[in-house]
């Protein structure tokens, strides 16, 4: 197999030679990405791109997967590959990839070409990755797999003590999953107790709750003020019967109504909003997201297990 090296500023053509092997490193990475995009592609899966990061990380990275590009009227589109390359950029650490590149000779044969790459069910889930690391129970009462999920989800923002940070510039302990066990090992009881609140809603109601930001203000708030926080987020899950000015049902309404791009800080923020309102005996009717700090009442959180 032929190797191509990087070289300074190379253009595509010499670059991206079909069957051949390419060492690709977080510049080019970032390039590919800019620069040969595709407008047809899924959303990006954050969860898939920090596991393939930590992964690149560990060495444990499969070398030489395939990276695919479709060709058309001299303009390149990666129609394969757009995780991997993200993660590269993440971890900052080059891998050796296959390069294939489809020609085609319209708009419609690129989509074709995509089309056959996406395949959204051959990805590992997070559920599954929770798993294989012995996070959920088989008791019942335990710890079920989708809400260790959660947890795994939920542990990154615990970590950065709920700051305001992006993934990409993150600790990189945030990626590990041995360290991102160990951790969530140690509020594993508080998330059972957040799974028996959820069971209490109506299932295509809590999606919000289920959000990474929001698990984590949750966790915080039972591990430090498990009797009041439990009375917090049941009804609030519920909103059955919930009064007018009541933080419970203001947070259920403002998840209602969120727009789906809501990222996990704005959803932890108004979470952090209604718990304190609620916490300090406050009526509240609309959850405010301000770019306030995430630091619920009552708890001493730092970030530290």
């Amino acid at each position: 197999m032929n190797v191509v090296q990087i070289i300074s500023s190379p253009s595509f053509d010499q670059v991206l030679v079909s069957g051949a092997s390419l060492r690709i490193d977080q510049d080019l990475a970032a390039r590919l990405l800019a620069e040969c995009p595709y407008d047809g592609q899924r959303a990006l899966n954050d969860d898939r791109a920090l596991l393939l990061a930590a992964a690149m990380e560990h060495g444990t990275f499969m070398q030489n997967t395939q990276i695919a590009f479709a060709r058309c009227d001299g303009r390149y589109f990666l129609v394969n590959g757009q995780h991997r390359l993200n993660a590269i950029t993440l971890a900052q650490q080059a891998q050796a990839f296959r390069i294939e590149v489809y020609d085609c000779r319209s708009r419609d044969e690129v989509d074709a070409c995509y089309c056959r790459f996406d395949q959204p069910g051959g990805q590992r889930s997070l559920t599954q990755v929770s798993r294989s690391l012995g996070l959920h129970d088989s008791a019942e009462g335990g710890l079920r797999p989708a809400t260790a999920a959660l947890l795994l989800r939920s542990v990154p923002m615990l970590m950065i003590g709920r700051r305001r940070i992006a993934p990409s510039q993150r600790p990189r302990d945030t990626r590990d999953l041995d360290v991102k066990r160990d951790f969530a090992m140690r509020w594993k009881p508080w998330a059972i107790d957040y799974q028996s609140c959820l069971d209490q809603g109506i299932g295509q109601r809590t999606g919000r709750y289920r959000a990474g930001g929001v698990f984590a203000v949750a966790l915080v708030t039972l591990r430090y003020q498990n009797a009041k926080a439990r009375e917090f987020w049941g009804p609030s899950i519920r909103n059955n019967g919930l009064l007018v000015g009541d933080p419970r049902g203001a947070l259920h309404s403002h998840f209602l109504s969120a727009k789906r791009a809501t990222s996990e800080y704005d959803l932890a923020e108004a979470a952090v909003h209604a718990w304190n309102a609620w916490f300090g005996g406050r009526q509240l009717t609309m959850c405010k997201v301000l770019g306030a700090s995430l630091a619920p009442r009552g708890t001493p959180f730092t970030g530290e297990a």
